[in-house]
């Protein structure tokens, strides 16, 4: 089993890279973000916009806001579930590995695959780079979560998790989806079967029932 897996707002309680621009950045950076609800500027174009207009910062701050970032209090032990049965977590996220890796590390969590935008410190400040930017990406991203999904398609069970705007695309391509907030409302909203959670106390649960059932089955036959 794999499962793809947004972060802000979902494995996190806030979507760290809005509160991290709530506090750094020009109140600017409000109506950059209101163009894009619009449709007006993609999300990549976005997001670097917004990060321009964060000023004197550096490591030290950036470092201090990301220890007050609180997780899922469960998200570690579904980690650890999902191993036990040989599988796998990638993290999937329109925000920064800096940030997620930074925060993951304070909980000594690992998972298998983290593909997100790049947070450069630079001497005239920060730059955003787009590693996984896709020209065609119908969702206008800078991290194409469709096309990653598109090269993963071969898994025999995979999963999605997600909470918001930028898990709208991929989340209707994916069989088996845990969703919340956001992307619950609209995956009922077109008709989609989702599974809602709370936590992923919620999803652990979920997943040990499919696997009792999955075992009956395979006992009949």
């Amino acid at each position: 089993m794999v499962f793809l897996c947004d972060f802000d707002g979902t494995i996190t309680k806030v979507d760290v890279v809005d509160t991290f621009l709530e506090v750094f950045a020009d109140r600017e950076y409000l109506d950059v973000e209101e163009r894009w609800l619009k449709g007006e500027i993609s999300s990549l174009d976005c997001l670097s916009q917004q990060v321009s207009l964060v000023k004197d910062i550096d490591k030290e701050k950036v470092d201090y806001f990301l220890e007050s970032v609180e997780i899922d209090e469960h998200f570690k032990d579904f980690v650890e579930f999902v191993k036990t049965f040989s599988g796998k977590v990638f993290i999937i996220s329109d925000g920064f590995r800096y940030f997620i890796e930074k925060i993951l590390d304070k909980h000594g969590i690992k998972v298998d695959l983290i593909l997100s935008n790049e947070l450069i410190f630079t001497e005239e400040g920060l730059k955003v780079e787009f590693p996984y930017y896709y020209p065609f990406c119908s969702a206008k991203m800078g991290n194409c979560k469709c096309k990653f999904y598109e090269k993963n398609i071969h898994h025999e069970k995979l999963y999605y998790i997600g909470d918001g705007r930028s898990d709208f695309c991929v989340a209707t391509k994916v069989e088996k989806v845990f969703a919340k907030g956001k992307l619950y409302e609209y995956l009922k909203s077109v008709g989609k079967d989702v599974y809602k959670f709370e936590n992923f106390k919620d999803i652990i649960k979920n997943l040990q029932e499919e696997i009792k059932n999955d075992r009956k089955r395979t006992f009949r036959t």
